[in-house]
């Protein structure tokens, strides 16, 4: 990514207050994202690689566990709901739609959309268990959005279970608990476990002073939602959960079993809320330099800073390195921006977390040399550019 090919020039930069603003305010400050209107979030360039990166775990650990994506239309007819009682549910949230499509709505959710697969698609036993998943935006008309931790149009992967027994549906829940063990542990995070309903509805979450969610600790120190009472109550963000329905009451997905009978579903939903494990993920890993992010997610391995863009030479060598190591699959910066200083460039890709940092002024033209620093570090060593000694200092 080149720097100076970049909109919003402005918030690239580390404002000098970023340490006490807001997370979720963070994002539009350091330009992640822009708000063209409140509640509906548009990720720029830097921000969209963060949840792309989160999206490939999560697609890579639900393929490995027996999911398979498909792609939901992203408005479904009001009788979906209505059918399952549930669009009193959401009935102030619903986004509607106009010219002759007043019967539809923009998805809120897509548990309805499912069932409805389920009862077209579904005919034998011998397909089932059936697990599916889908990354795709939701739409509910929320009056207080706070960023990208609330807002009207987010970002969910939904995933669902359809199987032929109890036991089955609860071997799939326990699928499903491996693959947020995966998908975490790669992102580093350590989502805390509550669940209610005698376990058939498991929440994952992560402690956020701006979460909405209230928990609290027992003298086993064991998680659950805070009871009037408690005390040392915490915030947390919700950040993956799943919810069993064993056999489903509306809608009555059937399949014909190995005795020739109609047989209900049972039926089991679970699902990444992908802007949230983003807004953990800058909690989490803010230091005194910015945001180092976790190495599985953060946007760039590598910055090339370009001490003088004006020089050919210099912006000439600097476009060859960006090209050799994008090209062997390093996520990489440029920053060939006019009027910012050494010292303003390599702030920025320390904020950015970009372990290294490659620098290119005149010296390393008339040496045919380069400066390379690690994260946080002053002094860099000059050396000859060798891209396994770059891969060497990225990775430790």
């Amino acid at each position: 990514m080149r720097l100076s090919k970049q909109l919003f020039q402005d918030r690239l930069a580390v404002p000098d207050n970023w340490r006490d603003i807001d997370t979720y305010k963070l994002f539009e400050e350091c330009g992640f994202v822009e708000f063209p209107y409140s509640g509906f979030p548009l990720f720029l360039p830097i921000g969209k690689r963060v949840m792309e990166n989160i999206c490939g775990i999560i697609r890579e650990e639900a393929e490995t566990s027996g999911f398979n994506e498909v792609y939901l239309p992203l408005v479904q007819n009001r009788s979906f709901l209505e059918s399952t009682g549930r669009a009193n549910l959401f009935k102030n949230e619903l986004m509607e739609l106009k010219g002759g499509l007043e019967n539809y709505i923009l998805s809120p959710t897509n548990e309805e959309v499912f069932l409805d697969l389920a009862q077209r698609g579904l005919s034998s036993y011998r397909q089932l268990p059936v697990r599916i998943y889908q990354i795709a935006e939701k739409f509910r008309n929320i009056k207080k959005a706070k960023g990208i931790l609330r807002s009207k149009q987010f970002l969910m992967c939904d995933m669902v279970s359809m199987d032929e027994t109890e036991q089955s549906l609860h071997e799939s829940a326990l699928l499903f608990e491996k693959l947020v063990d995966s998908v975490f542990s790669r992102m580093k995070l350590s989502p805390l476990r509550v669940e209610k309903n005698d376990g058939k509805y498991v929440d994952y979450l992560i402690p956020c002073n701006e979460g909405e969610t209230s928990i609290a600790f027992d003298s086993k120190g064991n998680t659950h939602y805070a009871r009037e009472g408690d005390k040392d109550i915490t915030k947390a963000s919700s950040v993956a959960m799943y919810f069993i329905f064993e056999q489903i009451r509306s809608q009555n997905p059937t399949y014909q079993s190995d005795r020739g009978t109609r047989e209900e579903i049972y039926l089991g939903t679970y699902g990444f809320g992908i802007q949230r494990c983003f807004h953990a993920a800058v909690e989490i890993y803010k230091d005194n330099l910015g945001i180092n992010f976790p190495d599985s997610i953060r946007p760039f391995d590598i910055s090339i800073v370009v001490m003088d863009p004006d020089d050919a030479e210099q912006m000439a060598r600097s476009i060859n390195y960006y090209n050799s190591l994008s090209g062997d699959g390093r996520k990489v910066m440029l920053d060939d921006r006019h009027g910012k200083t050494l010292k303003e460039k390599a702030e920025f890709a320390d904020f950015y977390g970009a372990p290294v940092k490659l620098v290119i002024g005149r010296k390393e033209i008339e040496t045919g040399s380069v400066t390379i620093k690690k994260r946080g570090d002053r002094q860099g060593e000059l050396i000859n550019f060798n891209q396994q000694l770059v891969e060497a200092h990225i990775n430790g």
